[in-house]
């Protein structure tokens, strides 16, 4: 079975945040059965946030303007997004979670820095699967797709 580009790019996106999301099991201590479950929500939210990464890079141009979006600005815009969806629906729990958190500084920074986080793995992820799989005609070289 071959894959097509954008499957072989949405694969490798959803691995690399795979393997982002394995560190909140590693660096969160959960004490109850709830906060258990955030913790592995967590990583299953990495994985979304990679899948969601890899499916922008399809886009390397804003339609109505037609000016390129640079590789780590497209990754690190869903990765901002979607820490701030995490943001909104689990901030008590991440502050709990940090709290009692033995690997992480004390005290923490506040739940704001899951948003900056999220932005750069999502900006690193974005860079990541464009230098493995995008062709080299769509790295800013000024050539572009058959079909343009």
């Amino acid at each position: 079975m071959t894959f097509t580009p954008l499957l072989q790019r949405v694969a490798l996106a959803k691995s690399l945040g795979l393997l982002f999301g394995l560190l909140a099991p590693a660096l969160l201590t959960s004490a109850s059965a709830s906060e258990l479950m955030l913790v592995w929500g967590i990583v299953l939210w990495a994985v979304v946030l990679g899948a969601l990464v890899g499916l922008i890079g399809a886009f390397d141009r804003v339609p109505p303007f037609g000016f390129r979006l640079p590789v780590g600005l497209r990754g690190g815009w869903v990765g901002l997004w979607m820490g701030v969806l995490l943001l909104l629906v689990a901030r008590d729990g991440l502050a709990t979670l940090w709290a009692r958190s033995e690997w992480l500084p004390q005290p923490g920074p506040g739940v704001w820095w899951i948003v900056i986080e999220a932005t750069l793995i999502g900006a690193l992820i974005d860079l990541a699967v464009s230098a493995v799989t995008d062709p080299v005609g769509r790295r800013g070289t000024g050539h572009t797709r058959p079909g343009q």
